[in-house]
């Protein structure tokens, strides 16, 4: 769809174009670069402007707005010039924010040698240690724009972690999409969640992977985007979110990410690791099923599948 389009379907579409040209000068819509899940009247448009290439993101869900919104104006510069900057915040509907360019390729639409790539997987660990460094929260969620979760929102990690397996298994349950072998593989990682117990809210990403990095045309790491899923988590979080599931095919990369990381995960941080890989393949099972990704579901089967040999 058009911008033009999904303009035409919010009230106050006429404010948000002459709030473009407010924050940006002369500018004209490239292309649309909408990921295909995303809603009919929200997406992500790359402009050009007075002000440089830059991207216009629309949002429908205020919580994911007002999370990436903060996620750019306090994490964000962390990264300095590996992370967009933002330009722009339309505070009111429809909710929008503009952020500059990073150059580059996504580096999952490019295929480089292993030792570039892996030089790749090795810079954005070390960037993302970085991002974890900041002072932790007090509470575990997604945040608004100023920073605090819902008043309702958990303290400890054991309670953050175990609610949210059991929302994404009582949403299995009741869309039928959970096989019994799975639901067992879930109770099994539920006996290592006192392994996060004492574990502080930090910054985290949510969606650190190769589908938010990008490379410059020699294969070198240009930086990080998308804080849409950014909130308060536990660290192990950002360490498992694999949407090609790499710690299965790809095992040398993922050692590459966490020697730049800089970190040696304990026993217990382990234990955590296996319970978060659990959960992400959960997600990926009940999530693609509900939005009809197959193919996205079929990759969280095939990492249940995998991960079953490591609790038998």
């Amino acid at each position: 769809m058009e911008i033009w389009e999904i303009l035409a379907l919010k009230d106050g579409s006429d404010s948000l174009l002459g709030w473009c040209g407010n924050v940006l000068g002369d500018w004209q819509v490239v292309d649309d670069q909408s990921k295909e899940h995303m809603g009919h009247d929200s997406g992500v448009h790359r402009l050009a402007s007075d002000r440089g290439p830059c991207f216009l993101k629309i949002h429908e869900d205020r919580a994911h707005w007002a999370a990436e919104v903060h996620g750019y104006e306090r994490w964000a510069p962390v990264f300095g010039a590996k992370a967009p900057r933002l330009l722009g915040v339309h505070d009111s509907e429809p909710l929008a924010l503009i952020v500059t360019a990073l150059p580059g390729t996504v580096l999952e639409r490019v295929t480089l040698r292993p030792e570039v790539e892996k030089a790749v997987w090795f810079d954005a660990g070390r960037a993302l240690a970085d991002l974890h460094a900041l002072p932790p929260g007090s509470t575990f969620g997604v945040p608004g724009r100023d920073g605090r979760c819902a008043p309702d929102a958990p303290l400890d990690a054991v309670t953050w972690v175990s609610d949210d397996l059991d929302q994404w298994v009582a949403t299995g349950r009741q869309h039928g999409c959970l096989t019994r072998d799975e639901l067992w593989l879930v109770d099994a990682a539920r006996e290592l969640l006192p392994a996060f117990a004492g574990e502080r809210p930090i910054p985290c990403h949510r969606d650190y992977c190769p589908a938010n990095w990008m490379v410059d045309d020699a294969g070198r790491w240009t930086g990080v985007i998308d804080f849409e899923f950014s909130r308060w988590d536990v660290r192990i979080s950002d360490l498992t979110r694999y949407p090609d599931w790499d710690y299965v095919e790809r095992p040398e990369m993922v050692e590459a990410w966490m020697e730049g990381y800089g970190r040696t995960l304990s026993d217990q941080e382990e234990r955590q690791r296996l319970v978060a890989h659990v959960q992400y393949a959960l997600a990926a099972i009940v999530w693609g099923h509900q939005a009809n990704f197959l193919g996205f579901k079929a990759e969280g089967q095939r990492a249940m599948a995998h991960l079953a040999s490591r609790f038998r």
